[in-house]
């Protein structure tokens, strides 16, 4: 990967810093950064190619299993997880196993620059 391709940053839910997880928490610790959370559910074994956007988002996950891929760039992510996704980056969503993937997907309004 070329060093000048950003990456994703992967943060990873700590109940000691967190406290419990619930799909209600995941979204107001998004909220609470200045995003906008859509909830969205995959069916097992979608795949989904994202579009560049001129805006970093974030990708969590509420339950299910879901492999991120940005570039060259692969991550397994579980409940809790968030992905921080570049601004300018494209990423490919894939559900695996055999469940639903719950997630949330998160921008920064247009008008908070």
């Amino acid at each position: 990967m070329d060093p000048a391709t950003p990456t994703m940053r992967i943060e990873r839910w700590d109940p000691r810093r967190d406290g419990p997880f619930s799909e209600r928490a995941l979204q107001q610790k998004l909220e609470a950064r200045g995003f906008v959370v859509t909830l969205r559910t995959f069916p097992a074994g979608a795949v989904i190619a994202g579009q560049p956007q001129d805006r970093e988002r974030l990708a969590a996950v509420i339950s299910g299993l879901v492999k991120l891929t940005l570039d060259d760039d692969s991550a397994i992510l579980r409940d809790g997880d968030i992905a921080a996704i570049p601004a300018g980056a494209s990423g490919r969503f894939e559900a695996l196993g055999a469940m639903p993937a719950r997630c949330g997907e998160a921008v920064r309004p247009a008008d908070s620059d």
